[in-house]
């Protein structure tokens, strides 16, 4: 009974250390705002292919297209590591909006979600694209 009882201490405690990572810190509130999203989403579709992404040995670089860049008035860049909130990275955009370049020294290699979220004349625009970091 002593061996249970310590097994199952030992256990609780184990499980109280572990980290729990979430996709979203606000996960309920998202979901109240499902709708929403989907709205945003529909309308950055035609936005997808004009954030391009390219890496060399020195970092990554974050390249808006010219005609979606001056339309920018605000924004931010997340690169989100779905295997690790403690990695995730985000850069405010603001005007003029130009490339963003991340070193390569803040990056970690593995897959990133470059999740690109803007606003133009108030209204919200956002993307999301899979990044793999190559170290």
């Amino acid at each position: 009974m002593i061996l249970f009882l310590l097994a199952a201490a030992a256990f609780i405690v184990f499980a109280m250390r572990q980290d729990v990572n979430l996709v979203h810190k606000d996960y309920y509130e998202k979901g109240v705002d499902y709708t929403d999203q989907m709205n945003v989403i529909t309308r950055s579709q035609p936005f997808s292919e004009k954030i391009k992404v390219q890496q060399d040995e020195n970092g990554l670089l974050i390249a808006l297209d010219s005609a979606l860049a001056i339309t920018v008035d605000s924004g931010k860049v997340l690169l989100y590591r779905p295997s690790g909130s403690k990695q995730d990275l985000e850069i405010l955009i603001e005007k003029p909006v130009g490339n963003i370049f991340i070193s390569a020294d803040k990056l970690i290699g593995g897959r990133y979600i470059l999740k690109t979220q803007w606003f133009t004349g108030g209204i919200r625009y956002e993307t999301d694209q899979p990044v793999i970091v190559k170290k």
